[in-house]
């Protein structure tokens, strides 16, 4: 990139530099955690240094795509084989998701409501607590956000180049972690509502441009290296030899996402839809976006659901903290688009005081998103044990302190939530300073 294309590119988005300064305040300031997923998973890490494959201790090649052990191998071999390098680079990871939460928000809504969403996204405890712990979950959402991202530029474009390293991103995004798939939903769906519209027309040479590089990536490691058949992607254990629950309460999923995300983020994305369609013309513009990013929850949480109570599987029940994590990035973006709905809503006619109420309303919910997200990880830091419950029977999804760190750090949560807010009003402190002092200059002379 040229140095006047750079500063073009960091001009256009400076802000964003302030909502990532903020994430990694939080990530630095939290300890790293572990459970028996992250231990199993970073035990095929450092397998793949000590000894070229992904092994545990069963002796037996672990029943994930192979690719997030292979990308941490090198970091381990470079700074250390201990798992807080592990942790280390999955919290890099996490920075970059919030940088393509940022990016994607920016290229469905608008830059107001991507700087937003990546706010949202970086303190929530669903996204720190999965970046300050060694799961490949970040891994597959940092190569699917990226897939995503040159795919609606490839639509919007009519670009077969740009599908094509489309489809190698998800091809390595689908060899990290099977949930990589739920992305394929509000790609789709962009195809669908946006393809013609840009001259991008749906063909079996598109499709195999974009789905060539996952059949030779699966066949090449399933086939081949993993000496399994080429559907070995699909069938991880919890399907294979499946550990049932006989009574799962309906409450988990709502449960899941109050525990993880918190009431008020899950209020706004709610609230965000409701204004989506009931004033569908004065957000004409965006509702398409609405309209997918509600698919595209429904879709993954319509699995985990499937998978708990039309099979009665007890690992996507406890663990629904994972197996809806593809959608989060899509709540994010909901809510963050009561940003420029309070906008439209305040710019336009008629019954001004209901839609004052209701812009008003969209504002303090986007705030108490992440006032709440500070909160809960100030109260979860000092305890040895973070578990987001299922149920009130005892079934939750746990984080045991692997290094914990001083509760002095936790006044650093504060200063990151004020440097988004100054984030967020920094243009308009701009625009109001210069005029003011504009006003003081002439007064001066005169």
């Amino acid at each position: 990139m040229e140095l006047k294309s750079f500063k073009a590119l960091l001009s256009a988005h400076y802000l964003l530099i302030g909502v990532l300064i903020a994430a990694l305040i939080v990530l630095a300031s939290m300890g790293t955690y572990i459970n028996w997923d992250a231990q199993t998973e970073f035990e095929a890490a450092s397998s793949v240094v000590t000894r070229g494959f992904p092994y545990v201790t069963t002796g037996l090649m672990i029943d994930q795509p192979p690719l997030a052990f292979y990308m941490t191998a090198p970091v381990l071999q470079a700074f250390g084989l201990s798992y807080v390098n592990g942790v280390g680079f999955v919290t890099a990871l996490g920075i970059g998701c919030v940088a393509l939460v940022y990016a994607l928000g920016t290229l469905l809504y608008g830059k107001r409501t991507g700087l937003v969403a990546a706010a949202l996204f970086g303190l929530v405890p669903w996204q720190v607590f999965m970046a300050r712990t060694y799961l490949i979950d970040v891994q597959y959402m940092f190569l699917s956000s990226l897939f995503l991202l040159i795919g609606i530029l490839a639509v919007k474009r009519n670009s077969e180049k740009l599908l094509a390293v489309s489809g190698v991103l998800f091809a390595l995004a689908f060899l990290t972690k099977l949930f990589a798939i739920f992305l394929l939903v509000p790609f789709v769906l962009i195809v669908l509502f946006k393809g013609k519209e840009n001259g991008f027309k749906l063909n079996l040479k598109k499709a195999m441009i974009f789905l060539a590089p996952s059949f030779i990536f699966q066949a090449v490691w399933f086939g081949g290296f993993a000496n399994q058949h080429f559907f070995g992607v699909y069938f991880a254990s919890d399907l294979t030899h499946p550990v049932l629950i006989a009574d799962p309460s309906l409450t988990f999923l709502p449960r899941i996402f109050v525990e993880s995300a918190g009431w008020f983020l899950s209020a706004a994305a709610i609230f965000a839809l409701g204004l989506a369609f009931s004033f569908r013309r004065l957000f004409a513009k965006t509702h398409w976006v609405d309209v997918i990013c509600a698919v595209t929850i429904v879709a993954v949480v319509g699995v985990d659901l499937g998978l708990v109570f039309g099979r009665h599987l007890l690992v996507p029940y406890v663990s629904a903290f994972k197996y809806d994590y593809a959608a989060l990035p899509f709540v994010c973006l909901l809510a963050a688009s009561l940003a420029d709905k309070s906008r439209l809503l305040l710019g336009s006619l008629g019954k001004w005081k209901v839609k004052l109420f209701l812009a008003g309303f969209g504002l303090v919910l986007v705030f108490g998103s992440l006032v709440e997200s500070v909160m809960f990880l100030n109260h979860s830091e000092p305890y040895p044990l973070i578990d987001f419950k299922v149920d009130y029977v005892g079934h939750y999804f746990p984080f045991n302190v692997f290094t914990p760190v001083s509760s002095g750090f936790q006044a650093w949560h504060y200063a990151a939530v004020a440097l988004i807010l100054l984030s967020f009003t920094f243009p308009y402190v701009a625009v109001a300073f210069k005029r003011g002092f504009g006003g003081l200059l002439r007064i001066l002379a005169s």
